[in-house]
């Protein structure tokens, strides 16, 4: 089936079906569900619709109340200490209610999210992601929202535990499956340019901090020089020159990453268009997974 969305799925129908034993525990997976998870269309509307949603509830009307109701509950609780009441009980009774209030709205929220987490058709896709994995199918990438991840660590849902039934195809066997599989549809050549992308995008970062030390240096140094009539910190001036450098070499630096994130992107979104003509898109690098979880 073919994908009609703009974004880039973990794993595509042409994919799934082209391994017999992963098409058989996919199709039961989908009977157990109640979706058909080789039908990209489907499984696409289902991921927007399912992010949506758990994007309402992390960042809805409740997340703003109780964090409205927490500072306020916090910042009166603070007063009421520092102001030395005569009943410090009912001094900080009723902040301490409203910050109560804040931390079990919190936790509503955080029980909300768990269970749209929970969704039947998430819970089948994670198996069928999972079975993918075990049965050597590239997947091109697993979305943070999906697993409940946060930073470092497995997430809130992880995948669940999967193992190819014995005498399934070898992986070998499979990647050239996949390959007939989405020889109708060629994938694009890795531009030089996502290429250089991948491999600069975590360096650097820290030239207008270093800029500001520098410049905070100069001005002690020439401080000094005035102050205590020493002319030999006024040497400390050539710092000045040193953090423009810095700043030039950062901002330089930064234009180039946009625009070579800008290239990367319009790879991304040429996997897309291949993966929906029914092309088998391979693992994507650390770095361009971090570019489609970004907001």
């Amino acid at each position: 089936m073919v994908n009609d969305r703009d974004d880039l799925l973990p794993v595509n129908g042409s994919a799934l079906t082209a391994h017999p034993q992963l098409d058989t525990a996919v199709r039961r997976f989908s009977s157990l569900y109640g979706l058909d998870y080789v039908d990209d269309r489907k499984v696409g509307a289902m991921l927007v619709e399912r992010q949506a949603d758990i994007r309402r509830t992390s960042f809805g009307a409740l997340v703003w109340i109780s964090s409205l109701v927490g500072t306020a509950g916090f910042t009166w609780f603070l007063w009421a200490g520092l102001s030395k009441p005569e009943n410090i009980a009912v001094a900080i009774g009723p902040p301490a209610a409203l910050i109560v209030l804040a931390v079990v709205g919190f936790v509503r929220v955080y029980r909300q999210g768990k269970r749209k987490l929970r969704h039947p058709h998430l819970e089948g896709y994670r198996y069928v992601l999972a079975a993918a994995l075990a049965h050597g199918v590239p997947v091109t990438h697993i979305p943070d929202w999906l697993t409940g991840r946060n930073g470092s660590g497995e997430g809130a849902a992880a995948l669940p535990s999967y193992a190819a039934p014995v005498g399934s195809q070898a992986h070998g066997g499979a990647q050239h499956a996949f390959s007939r599989a989405g020889a109708s549809a060629p994938l694009p050549p890795k531009p030089q340019a996502v290429a250089e992308y991948e491999r600069m995008v975590d360096q650097g970062g820290s030239h207008d901090e270093i800029g500001c030390l520098l410049v905070i240096g100069a001005a002690v140094g020439v401080g000094t020089g005035f102050t205590k009539d020493m002319p030999v910190a006024f040497a400390a001036g050539i710092l000045a020159p040193v953090a423009i450098w810095f700043w030039v070499a950062g901002y330089r630096l930064g234009k180039r990453k946009s625009a070579l994130e800008a290239r990367a992107r319009e790879y991304v979104q040429q996997l897309t268009a291949a993966q929906a003509a029914g092309a088998v898109v391979p693992e994507l690098s650390p770095q361009l997974r971090k570019l489609l979880n970004a907001p």
